[in-house]
C-alpha cells in the first residue's frame, strides 16, 4: 500500500484486535482468582484487554517477539 502510515494502516489493526482477544484472555486468567465482585472482574479484564491490545498495536512485530521469547523461557 503506498503511503501506508503504521499507526492508521491494517497493520495496526491487525495487531491490536489479536491483542485485544489474547489480552481479554489474560485479564480473565489473572483478575480471575483476585476479586469477587463482579463489576470489578470485568473492570479489570476490560482494561487489562485494551492496553495489552494498544501496546501490541503500537509495537507490533517486536512485541510478540519478546513475549514468545518470554513464554519460551518458562
Amino acid at each position: 500500500m503506498k503511503g501506508d502510515d503504521y499507526l492508521h494502516g491494517r497493520h495496526f489493526w491487525t495487531h491490536f484486535w489479536i491483542g485485544l482477544v489474547i489480552g481479554g484472555i489474560l485479564g480473565v486468567r489473572i483478575s480471575w482468582g483476585f476479586f469477587d465482585n463482579r463489576l470489578a472482574f470485568i473492570g479489570c479484564s476490560a482494561a487489562m484487554a485494551l492496553i495489552f491490545a494498544l501496546a501490541v498495536g503500537y509495537w507490533g512485530d517486536p512485541l510478540w517477539r519478546r513475549i514468545l521469547d518470554w513464554w519460551s523461557w518458562w
